[in-house]
């Protein structure tokens, strides 16, 4: 095959890569939840604190810090948090911990699954 033939099917099929990836992340953002913008994270978390919700955390935990990631700075200053101790905020089995609805729930929650479990609803992308 000449060069200039390589050459160009060599870029054809990286600009077709880079392409895919970008639908794939795209796709991948939206059905984790990862993809509301501030707007919505704020209003999400609003809701969140009219319901009486809180988020459990300790400050050396790892989880924590990812379940803040999912969240974003904006809708993480305004969620009610509770720092907890040593003894896991009397009772606690493990942190992060979600109190929705009167119910708590364990681990890292995406915005879907907070959705699901608190009722308060995504705006529309």
């Amino acid at each position: 095959m000449e060069l200039r033939t390589r050459v160009f099917v060599t870029i054809v099929f990286l600009v077709g890569l880079i392409g895919g990836l970008y639908l794939f992340s795209d796709w991948f953002s939206k059905a984790t939840g990862y993809a509301l913008g501030e707007d919505q994270k704020t209003a999400f978390a609003n809701c969140l604190n009219e319901r009486g919700s809180a988020l459990y955390e300790s400050e050396s935990c790892s989880a924590c810090e990812k379940q803040n990631e999912i969240l974003g700075e904006n809708a993480y200053a305004i969620i009610r948090k509770v720092i907890c101790g040593s003894d896991l905020c009397g009772g606690l089995v493990s942190v992060p911990a979600w109190e929705l609805d009167g119910k708590i729930y364990y681990g890292i929650k995406t915005y879907k699954q907070l959705d699901e479990l608190s009722g308060c609803a995504i705006a529309e992308r």
